[in-house]
C-alpha cells in the first residue's frame, strides 16, 4: 500500500469526522435554544393564564365580598384589624416586585379564600395559550396548596391519542403570599415535541450512521486495496522468481545443445540443433529483458519503442502455438495489412498476443477458428482477436483481469490476462472482452501508436 493512498483515506475520514461533529454541534445548540425558547413559553402560559383567570373573576360583583384588601402603602391603625381573618394584608412592594402584580397576587389569594378559583378554569386558559405557541398537551397535573403543603385542588389528565409521541415535561410555579397567608400553584405539563425538534433529532441519526457507514466503506476500501497491493506484489515476486528459475535450466539446454551440436557429423541434424541453440538463446534474451523491465509496470511505458510490423510478430507466436497444441487442429485467420505497424517493446507486444492466443486455442475444442483483425484509427491501433470457444460467463468479466482470478481451477493460474492488461495500461491503452457461453470471446486491445 502506498503511504499516499493510506493519506487520502486518512483525510476523508478526518473531514468527514469533523463535519459530522461539527453537524452535531449546531444540532445541539438548535435544539438547546428551540428547548430554552419553548420554556420560556409554557412559563409565559402559566402566568398569562392565571392573569386572564383573574380578570375573569374581576368581572364577578365583588361589592359583597366578605375580604377586604388593605392599601399597599398604608400600615393598619387599628390592632384588632390586622387579627381579623377577613382582611388580606399584603404589606408594602418590595424593590423586586411592582404594585400590579401585588395587587394581582392579592386578587388570587382574595377567590381562593372565596373558593372560586377554580384550577379547572386555568388548565383550560393553559391548555389554549400551550395550543397556540408550543403544541398539544400529552398529559397535566395541577395542583394547589396552602403554607401546611396540604393539597387543596388538583386537576390530573392523560391524554389517550397521543401517549406515544415524543414529550417533554415542563413545569411552572406560582407562589402567592400575603403577611398572614401562603398558597402555592404548581402545574407540570407533558407537551408533545415539535415535529422540527424530532426532524433534527432524526437528522442527528442519520448523519451518525451515514458518517458512519462511510467511514466504515473507506477503511474497507483501505483493507481491500492493502490486500490487492499485497496479493500483487505477491504476484510479481512469484512470477519474476518462476521466470528466474527458467535461466539455469535453458543455460545447461543451451550448452548441452551446443556440445552435441559441435559432435554431430550429420548436417542436417546439425543445422537443427544450431536453430534448437539460437531459440534458446533468444528465449534466455527474452528472460533477461523480462526480468529487467517488467520489475516495475510504470516503467514500461518509459522504455525505449520500436517500430513493429504486427504481421510478422503474429505469425511467429502463432507458430509456436501450433507447436504447443499439436493435438489441436488450430485455423489462423489474420485480417489485416501486412504493413500495418506499431511502436512498442516487441517483449511486451509479443507477451500480451501470445497470451490471448494461446487462451483463444487453449479454452476451446479440437478445431480452434481464431481470427485476428488490426486496423489504424487515427493515433491508435486497434486490435481484435476473436474466437470460437467456450465462451466466458457474463458474471466472471467484470473479473478476467483480476490477479489471481482464473476460469481454469485445474490448470489456470489467474496472471496471464492479469500480466497482459498490465503492460497495455502501462503503455496508456485499453484492452476490453466480449463475450458469449457456447459461441466464444473477442479481446479488443487499443494502443497509442506515437
Amino acid at each position: 500500500m502506498k503511504w499516499h493512498y493510506k493519506t487520502v483515506l486518512l483525510a476523508s475520514t478526518v473531514a468527514l469526522s469533523a463535519l459530522l461533529f461539527s453537524q452535531g454541534i449546531w444540532i445541539r445548540n438548535s435544539m438547546i435554544q428551540s428547548a430554552y425558547n419553548r420554556d420560556a413559553d409554557f412559563q409565559h402560559c402559566f402566568n398569562h393564564s392565571i392573569t386572564n383567570l383573574v380578570n375573569e373573576l374581576m368581572g364577578k360583583s365583588d361589592y359583597d365580598s366578605p375580604f377586604k384588601i388593605e392599601p399597599l402603602d398604608s400600615v393598619p391603625e387599628n390592632p384588632e384589624l390586622e387579627n381579623t381573618p377577613n382582611v388580606i394584608h399584603m404589606g408594602k412592594p418590595t424593590a423586586s416586585e411592582n404594585a400590579s402584580r401585588l395587587i394581582e397576587a392579592a386578587l388570587i389569594l382574595l377567590h381562593i379564600e372565596q373558593g372560586d378559583f377554580r384550577l379547572t378554569r386555568l388548565d383550560s386558559l393553559i391548555n389554549i395559550c400551550s395550543v397556540d405557541r408550543i403544541d398539544k398537551i400529552i398529559s397535566a397535573n395541577l395542583m394547589l396548596f396552602d403554607s401546611n403543603n396540604r393539597m387543596l385542588d388538583s386537576v390530573r389528565y392523560v391524554s389517550p391519542y397521543t401517549k406515544y409521541q415524543l414529550s417533554k415535561l415542563y413545569s411552572a410555579e406560582r407562589s402567592v403570599t400575603s403577611l398572614d397567608k401562603s398558597y402555592i400553584i404548581r402545574a407540570e405539563y407533558r407537551i408533545a415535541e415539535s415535529y422540527d425538534l424530532q426532524n433534527m433529532g432524526i437528522a442527528t441519526i442519520v448523519s451518525l450512521l451515514a458518517s458512519v457507514a462511510i467511514i466504515s466503506v473507506l477503511f474497507y476500501l483501505l483493507y481491500i486495496l492493502k490486500r490487492r497491493h499485497s496479493q500483487m506484489q505477491h504476484m510479481e515476486r512469484s512470477f519474476h522468481g518462476a521466470i528466474h528459475d527458467l535461466k539455469s535450466p535453458l543455460a545447461y539446454v543451451y550448452f548441452s545443445i551446443s556440445a552435441l551440436e559441435e559432435e554431430e557429423l550429420d548436417m542436417g541434424k546439425r543445422e537443427a540443433l544450431l536453430l534448437t541453440a539460437d531459440k534458446v538463446s533468444f528465449l534466455t534474451g527474452k528472460i533477461n529483458r523480462i526480468l529487467q523491465s517488467g520489475r516495475n509496470f510504470k516503467e514500461i511505458g518509459k522504455e525505449r519503442k520500436m517500430k513493429l510490423f504486427l504481421f510478422d510478430m503474429v505469425e511467429q507466436v502463432e507458430s509456436e502455438i501450433q507447436t504447443m497444441f499439436p493435438e489441436k487442429e488450430i485455423h489462423f485467420q489474420n485480417n489485416f495489412d501486412v504493413e500495418l505497424s506499431i511502436m512498442a517493446s516487441p517483449d511486451l507486444l509479443e507477451a500480451v498476443l501470445r497470451i490471448l492466443l494461446e487462451n483463444a486455442v487453449k479454452y476451446n475444442s479440437t478445431q480452434p477458428v481464431v481470427t485476428i483483425r488490426s486496423r489504424r484509427e487515427a493515433d491508435t491501433v486497434i486490435i481484435e482477436i476473436e474466437d470460437n470457444g467456450y465462451g466466458i460467463r457474463r458474471d466472471r468479466l467484470r473479473k478476467l483481469f483480476r490477479p489471481y482470478y482464473t476460469t481454469d481451477n485445474k490448470y489456470g493460474t489467474g496472471i496471464g490476462l492479469y500480466y497482459a492488461k498490465s503492460i497495455i495500461n502501462a503503455y496508456d491503452g485499453k484492452i476490453s472482452v466480449k463475450s458469449v457461453v457456447g459461441k466464444g470471446s473477442t479481446f479488443i486491445i487499443i494502443l497509442p501508436n506515437l
